[in-house]
């Protein structure tokens, strides 16, 4: 009888977590570069230019990646599969407008599946360039209440915060990846 109460219980528990938990999770990351517009924009553009500014090969130097497409137009994407974490997916650039706006999509296969997307705005402001990076992913049940409780949101963040400010020392460095692609 106990247990039926407390298998209960815990049903009832989840089904209100899965209703309250937020079915995305969006996160806005803003960085200033003292750097010219068109700069900034290369930088995020090419995805050749990803690795000296990605966080997740910070996290995983060993991680194996390729560029396939026409680098720095819509289509180039740039695939990868992580060595110590254990990931594997790619992320394509789905539109450019001008210097100052353009979206990634990413497809991850592994640990987990998801398929989250990077806009990035830039604007020109006070001599240097301000780079707004919105996230957004689905967070479809079971996810979004697991993704509540061990708090994604949270190291997503924490995450784009990082990418945004090895990207901005990759831009004011002048850093652009010269070693062959490997995979």
């Amino acid at each position: 009888m106990i247990i039926s109460i407390a298998l209960g219980a815990v049903l009832i528990a989840g089904v209100i977590l899965s209703l309250v938990a937020p079915k995305k999770i969006s996160v806005q990351s803003i960085s200033f570069v003292n750097a010219p517009k068109q700069q900034v924009f290369d930088q995020i553009r090419f995805m050749k230019n990803f690795p000296s500014w990605s966080p997740f090969l910070r996290q995983d130097p060993e991680q194996k990646f390729t560029i396939s497409g026409n680098d720095g137009q819509v289509g180039a994407t740039f695939s990868w599969v992580g060595v110590r974490e254990k990931s594997k997916g790619s992320q394509k650039v789905v539109y450019l407008h001008g210097n100052d706006n353009l979206t990634i999509a990413c497809n991850i296969t592994e640990p987990f599946q998801s398929n989250p997307v990077f806009t990035y705005t830039l604007k020109e402001k006070d001599g240097g360039i301000e780079v707004i990076q919105e996230f957004e992913a689905p967070m479809p049940f079971p996810s979004n209440v697991f993704g509540m409780l061990f708090g994604v949101k949270e190291r997503m963040a924490s995450t784009n915060k990082q990418g945004l400010e090895l990207l901005k020392e990759a831009v004011e460095k002048g850093e652009k990846v010269t070693s062959e692609i490997q995979y």
